[in-house]
């Protein structure tokens, strides 16, 4: 066995550990930091039975397929519910073609608290549904609730 097919594996094993172990910072800094953050609100705890609501509020504007007035009117709903919860909204209006050709009007709702926060999150979702369930052995050609995609985000 040469020397390089011994120090292979010490060397990779090394290197895992060097990588592995985060550098410690100073305790000062890191608490600092943390005395300089504004205190966040608590978050609201879990409801399932709201979580049914919501859902089920957003089926009823029935199949969300862009260009329909389901699919304007949830968008309206769900950036009103947005503001009442106090945040501030954006609206990216787009158009995309569909693979027919069709030009799919739609709009993205960026909605943001706190933006000038240096620790966020985001979270992407979708509320349009498909134009035809074309895995449906029975119903093929009809829009989709939804039910369980769109609106779950």
């Amino acid at each position: 066995m040469n020397l390089l097919s011994r120090l292979a594996p010490a060397s990779l094993v090394a290197l895992l550990l060097l990588t592995a172990c985060p550098a410690k910072k100073d305790t000062a800094e890191t608490e600092n930091n943390a005395a300089s953050q504004p205190a966040l609100p608590k978050a609201p705890a879990f409801n399932p039975d709201s979580a049914y609501a919501y859902t089920a509020k957003q089926v009823a504007f029935g199949p969300r397929v862009p260009n329909t007035k389901a699919h304007v009117q949830t968008g309206d709903w769900i950036i009103g519910q947005f503001k009442a919860a106090g945040l501030t909204v954006k609206e990216q209006p787009f158009e995309a073609m569909a693979f027919d050709g069709k030009m799919l009007k739609s709009r993205n709702i960026i909605a943001q608290y706190m933006p000038q926060a240096p620790r966020r999150i985001a979270i992407f979702t979708h509320w349009d549904t498909r134009p035809f369930a074309d895995k449906d052995k029975e119903q093929k050609n009809a829009p989709l609730d939804g039910a369980s995609d769109g609106p779950v985000g």
